[in-house]
């Protein structure tokens, strides 16, 4: 990635909790940094990343909703009609014969 955020090396971190780090004794608890706030590149991949997720998700739900419910239509008709195969033939020889 070329706008990737640089996070500091943990040696600082460490560094600066091991100020002060023991009290009586006893460790002291590790306050929570303060959460970093999020640049336009890191929200625009986070969004894009949601993105992606919920569209394949949503297509593996869809499609085989949809061959479901036109596999149901045709069978409520009965079938493929025969004049359709007939017509969808007709055009088919008619492609392959080409130019004359």
């Amino acid at each position: 990635m070329l706008f990737k955020r640089k996070q500091p090396p943990l040696a600082v971190e460490n560094a600066a909790f091991a100020e002060g780090s023991e009290v009586a004794g006893q460790p002291a608890a590790r306050a929570r940094p303060a959460r970093e706030k999020l640049g336009w590149f890191e929200k625009r991949q986070r969004r894009r990343r949601r993105r992606i997720i919920f569209e394949e998700v949503l297509g593996w739900i869809l499609v085989p909703a949809i061959i479901y419910l036109v596999f149901w239509a045709v069978q409520s008709v009965g079938g493929i009609p025969k004049e359709l195969t007939d017509f969808a033939s007709e055009i088919f020889a008619a492609a392959m014969k080409g130019k004359g």
